[in-house]
């Protein structure tokens, strides 16, 4: 069970420690709201690992304008982003590690809420995330709260996130020992290597979820994930495709390949989308995810 730094009366024996890890690259822009929203916290007792990829803007100034719980490092020189959270990662020293984008946002009972699942659980948690509020910079009347209306999968969900990845980065805390049990970020992923952790911890444990709103994700024109959707979609295969022959995975598998060719449409590749659709035979479940972006563009 989960009662390490509680005891079972619900009072806290010591307060478990919190690192913070905070990848920046060029993230200035937004970069003091979401200092600030950790600051805000509720739950105090915590560290920011804070790893600059060799930013060229006033991002380090603005991290080095915090008190000493900002740990700054920086690169020698830019790195992909898998390589820079491994080893920002490595840096940390609490029993959970909690992730922050540059440019998100956590609303003040966030780290709170999560621990708190975790000492409530009876179960083997690894993993606990929280819905989010997703903003877009460019229009406020499009903001929306992600999966709104629906319980957040939790308990054994490895086999419905073979099929999508649906827990928000900034959203998530992990048990540090778990996360390190199960290999950590991959170094060599662009993007996902959330995606692949994520998987793991979820194959050998129990996940947990705050249904309050705890999160919000920005959208904005420098996003590196809006940037990079083919890739994304790549290493998601990747992701997945490491559990085969788990029949979860092989199921997983086609709606990744689906989603590889819904982003080929997007990016106007056809030839290269229904190359993808024909050799993995997933025709059905394309039509049906692009059906789906249709009608959320619509419902926005």
């Amino acid at each position: 069970n989960n009662t390490a730094f509680y005891s079972r009366n619900g009072v806290m024996d010591s307060e478990p420690m919190v690192s913070i890890i905070m990848n920046c690259f060029n993230g200035d822009q937004f970069l003091k709201e979401a200092l600030d929203s950790v600051y805000a916290q509720t739950f105090q007792n915590w560290e920011i690992i804070f790893w600059d990829n060799a930013s060229t803007d006033s991002s380090a100034k603005i991290a080095q304008s915090y008190d000493e719980r900002v740990k700054y490092f920086r690169a020698e020189k830019t790195t992909v982003l898998g390589k820079a959270r491994v080893l920002a990662t490595e840096k940390a020293q609490g029993n959970y590690l909690a992730f922050i984008d540059c440019d998100d946002l956590w609303l003040e009972d966030k780290l709170q809420k999560q621990l708190n699942v975790f000492a409530e659980s009876n179960e083997d948690l690894g993993l606990v995330y929280a819905r989010t509020e997703v903003i877009f910079e460019s229009n406020k009347n499009k903001n929306l709260i992600y999966r709104a209306g629906t319980a957040l999968p939790k308990g054994e969900i490895f086999s419905q996130l073979t099929k999508e990845n649906f827990i928000v980065f900034s959203s998530t805390m992990v048990d540090r020992k778990k996360f390190y049990e199960c290999g950590g970020f991959p170094e060599h992923f662009k993007n996902t290597m959330d995606y692949s952790i994520f998987l793991k911890i979820a194959q050998k444990y129990q996940v947990g979820a705050v249904e309050a709103v705890c999160c919000k994700y920005r959208v904005h024109s420098n996003n590196l994930s809006a940037i990079q959707n083919v890739i994304n979609a790549k290493e998601s295969i990747e992701a997945v495709s490491y559990f085969l022959p788990d029949p979860d995975a092989l199921v997983g598998l086609r709606y990744q390949y689906a989603q590889l060719a819904v982003m080929y449409v997007k990016e106007k590749k056809i030839l290269s989308a229904l190359n993808v659709i024909l050799r993995n035979r997933v025709i059905f479940l394309t039509l049906e995810r692009l059906a789906n972006k249709i009608y959320r563009m619509f419902q926005l």
